[in-house]
């Protein structure tokens, strides 16, 4: 079986994250599955699309440094994505991808891992991350887009962990450092681990040949046609827009808060971060003893179907807080999300305990 083997220039983070996009469109429309490698020109704030920019970035510097702030179309975390590391997109039919987040993540980073192990590293799967003795060295996601399934994931060949401590929102500048202190806990990168950077060719060479041999594939060497690249530019200059940026700040432009208020005797704010498989963060604005806005963000990735969180959230105004758990999975039932992160029952844990809190309670 033959797919196209792409390799482009450093691009903006604007590109970065559209580049899987006009990819995915061409696959849909019958082109070869693809294999995409490249990195990035300067740092970036990479947002997740689930997330609020305010309450995951450090504005204030990002603004003063110039460092752009980019929203992407797949979940996940925040990340300062830097030149040091590589990244790769996959791009195949979704026939050809097993349904599953966890056999997906097994079958195409599989070759990553791989290339990891050759320098003598002890490389391990784990979700959809690749760890080195427990701390990671590779972060991925995934989406569908059309008839296409996107594999999204870098190997870190150097850390700035002082930058990327600078751009991620913390309390205080006394817990910037801690946060600098757990980054070099849980990250690594190949250059901490075997002393140096591998050659770029040597790199692509590498990938080039574990994805081959695990995926039992034969790459050609190919380039983005016409169409692709026009359509890239134009996703590019969409991700520019501030109105995609901000957009789930937008969303709920009251909602604002990271702890739990009773405003008057019918009116309460609360927040409330949860940790399931992955970070839950909601915020819940109740009124007149009925949920009146809720905003549900985080770094967990909904891979189908587009829209399913904010249509959740609609669903949820309204509501009655003893009625949230039937409403949850009235709409689970109805849409049969795909989503990796949290369960429907992780968020009915969520939401329980968040109307729990006392500044809820006393107004219902």
């Amino acid at each position: 079986m033959s797919w196209r083997y792409i390799t482009l220039p450093p691009q903006d983070g604007y590109h970065m994250v559209t580049s899987f996009v006009s990819v995915a469109d061409y696959v849909s429309n019958g082109g070869k599955n693809t294999l995409l490698l490249f990195n990035v020109k300067q740092p970036f704030v990479n947002v997740g699309v689930h997330q609020e920019v305010w309450l995951e970035v450090d504005l204030e510097y990002t603004k003063k440094m110039g460092i752009p702030v980019v929203r992407r179309d797949l979940g996940g975390g925040t990340v300062v994505i830097t030149p040091g590391e590589q990244d790769f997109f996959l791009v195949v039919r979704h026939e050809d991808a097993p349904s599953s987040p966890s056999a997906l993540y097994q079958k195409f980073l599989t070759p990553i891992v791989n290339v990891i192990r050759s320098y003598g590293i002890d490389a391990t799967l784990k979700d959809q991350d690749i760890v080195v003795k427990g701390k990671k060295i590779s972060g991925n996601g995934a989406m569908t887009r059309g008839k296409a399934v996107v594999i999204t994931g870098n190997i870190l060949l150097t850390l700035d962990v002082e930058l990327m401590s600078k751009c991620i929102k913390v309390p205080s500048e006394k817990f910037r450092d801690k946060v600098a202190k757990d980054m070099r806990g849980w990250l690594t990168s190949i250059q901490d681990e075997i002393g140096y950077v591998p050659s770029k060719e040597e790199l692509y060479k590498k990938i080039k040949e574990e994805f081959e041999k695990e995926l039992n594939v034969k790459f050609e060497e190919s380039n983005l046609t016409p169409e692709e690249i026009e359509e890239w530019d134009k996703l590019a200059n969409e991700k520019i827009d501030e109105e995609w940026i901000y957009f789930k700040d937008n969303r709920h432009p009251d909602l604002k808060t990271e702890r739990c208020v009773k405003i008057n005797s019918s009116l309460a704010l609360c927040h409330m971060d949860y940790k399931a498989r992955k970070l839950l963060r909601i915020t819940l604005r109740v009124f007149n003893k009925t949920i009146d806005e809720v905003s549900i963000s985080g770094d967990f990735f909904v891979m189908s179907p587009q829209g399913f969180l904010e249509r959740l959230e609609d669903a949820l105004k309204g509501t009655p807080p003893s009625e949230v758990d039937r409403k949850i999975k009235e709409v689970f039932d109805k849409e049969k999300p795909v989503i990796f992160g949290f369960t429907q029952e992780d968020l009915i844990k969520a939401f329980q305990e968040l109307i729990s809190k006392p500044e809820i309670q006393e107004i219902i």
